[in-house]
């Protein structure tokens, strides 16, 4: 996701390295695209706009609802109208998870208001090729 544009959608490339089992439950009918940033976006002058940083100094003016950091063991979600932190979703969420997006229940003292699918995520460990067999020596 790193790059200099925002984002008008983000795709299946995101999972390139998900087992197929996930990226079958999440895209069964394979009709989620790649990513795609805005290409279209010119300044009134016709120049091409250039991305504005958001920093927190500029956040409050933008209007920004949401922001989420990236920790080693999950995702921070804060909801930015009601809190300056919020809740850890573990980065082993399933992903069909129910999410609310009440931002009034993203404290950060209580749990992600995240509800798990009725029929849970089996991640399967992809299974290694087997060994090649041996190639018999001809000897005279």
């Amino acid at each position: 996701m790193d790059g200099p544009h925002d984002w008008k959608q983000l795709g299946m490339d995101l999972l390139d390295r998900a087992p197929d089992n996930v990226r079958e439950r999440l895209d069964p009918h394979g009709g989620l695209g790649p990513s795609a940033p805005f290409d279209n976006v010119f300044n009134v002058d016709g120049t091409p706009a250039k991305p504005i940083p958001v920093t927190d100094a500029n956040a409050d003016a933008m209007g920004l609802e949401w922001g989420y950091v990236l920790h080693d063991h999950g995702i921070e979600v804060i909801a930015l109208t009601w809190y300056d932190a919020g809740p850890i979703v573990p980065w082993d969420t399933d992903p069909l998870s129910r999410i609310s997006g009440t931002p009034s229940l993203w404290d950060s003292n209580r749990p992600a208001p995240i509800h798990a699918p009725a029929t849970p995520l089996k991640i399967t460990k992809p299974v290694a090729p087997a060994p090649a067999p041996a190639r018999s020596r001809i000897t005279r």
